[in-house]
């Protein structure tokens, strides 16, 4: 369940094997059954999650998405994980994943004692960043017909492994507007 981990890192830092087999044992494997909560509202994120399989979804209540993570991907509510006050979004496990999770602790250890952490550290932080950006824009530039054609276009295998109360919510539409959609496209 390590490789994928363990090649990301490679690409993305100078460790040694040996630096990298030590980095790789602070992250804990977990599965995550469908629908289970990793993280509320109110709680300090103190996980970081990479999805090896699966899919987890970030999000305001019920209704907002604001990120979907799937397969090779890093998530947690960033701005609680880094600042240690309390999360204003839910992580939830969309179907059952299988996940790799190191510890705030473990994570900010490795900062300090493992050279070249600090490059995954960046790259994370880039990476929501632009995944931010880009939401942020499509939600202020395109309507929900153009959100989803980009969608199909960009990422067809989301419509195929979210439900569509997910899929409206991943959209920022309503499950209606999303059923016309489809039926229209």
């Amino acid at each position: 369940m390590t490789a994928d981990l363990a090649d990301l890192i490679r690409k993305s830092t100078s460790l040694s094997e040996e630096q990298l087999a030590e980095t790789l044992s602070y992250f804990k494997p977990v599965t995550a059954k469908k629908n289970e909560l990793l993280l509320e509202e109110g709680m300090v994120a103190d996980k970081m999650f990479f999805i090896a399989k699966g899919c987890l979804r970030l999000s305001y209540g019920n209704e907002s998405t604001r990120f979907m993570a799937f397969e090779n991907t890093f998530l947690t509510s960033i701005v609680s994980f880094i600042s240690r006050k309390s999360a204003t979004e839910y992580i939830q496990a969309v179907e059952t994943s299988e996940l790799l999770v190191i510890t705030h602790h473990d994570f900010f250890k490795l900062r300090e004692i493992m050279p070249g952490w600090d490059k995954i550290y960046i790259y994370i932080l880039e990476y929501g960043l632009t995944v931010i950006n880009s939401k942020l824009s499509s939600l202020l530039t395109q309507n929900a017909a153009e959100r989803y054609r980009s969608l199909l276009q960009n990422n067809p295998e989301l419509i195929q492994r979210l439900s569509n109360a997910n899929l409206a919510a991943y959209l920022n539409i309503s499950p209606e507007t999303l059923s016309r959609l489809k039926s229209h496209l």
